[in-house]
């Protein structure tokens, strides 16, 4: 039993020896890892494209692409701002109809509602106070234009 008692010793010193060559040494630096860049996700995806010869639906997705943007904007106009936005993306300004920014008492206006006519169709985009967004794809007036009542001169 004795004899055992040397080898198991023996094993364990060997084993302590030859494991303490494997342990790190304190001096050694280890590696950091690189820092990978960090990427900037639109949250309303890639830009969709415009397209001028298309329907109201085919052009919805510029349309709320632009305006889901533009209405997170604090604005004291957010209806210019929303028109602003439109004329950039390549929507024609004389196709396009605007309610007030601006209540009867003066105050912010509840909504405001921009609306582009494509032949006998509207797409149209509403901007809440709290700056919720919302659009619908409706028919134009037979009357002509998209909207009924007072609307904004867009002379800008």
């Amino acid at each position: 039993m004795n004899q055992f008692r040397i080898i198991a010793a023996s094993i364990a010193a060997v084993s302590a020896l030859t494991l303490g060559g494997c342990a790190p040494d304190a001096a050694v630096e280890t590696p950091s890892a690189t820092p990978t860049p960090s990427v900037s996700v639109d949250p309303f995806g890639p830009k969709p494209d415009f397209f001028p010869e298309g329907t109201a639906v085919d052009n919805r997705p510029l349309f709320d692409w632009v305006l889901g943007h533009t209405v997170l904007i604090d604005a004291k106009d957010p209806g210019r701002l929303m028109v602003k936005a439109l004329i950039e993306a390549g929507f024609n300004k004389a196709a396009m109809q605007l309610t007030s920014s601006i209540s009867g008492t003066g105050n912010p206006a509840d909504s405001v509602i921009v609306t582009v006519q494509f032949g006998n169709s509207c797409l149209m985009g509403q901007r809440m106070l709290d700056k919720s967004y919302s659009s619908a794809v409706e028919s134009a007036l037979k009357s002509g234009g998209c909207l009924v009542g007072k609307t904004r001169k867009i002379e800008w």
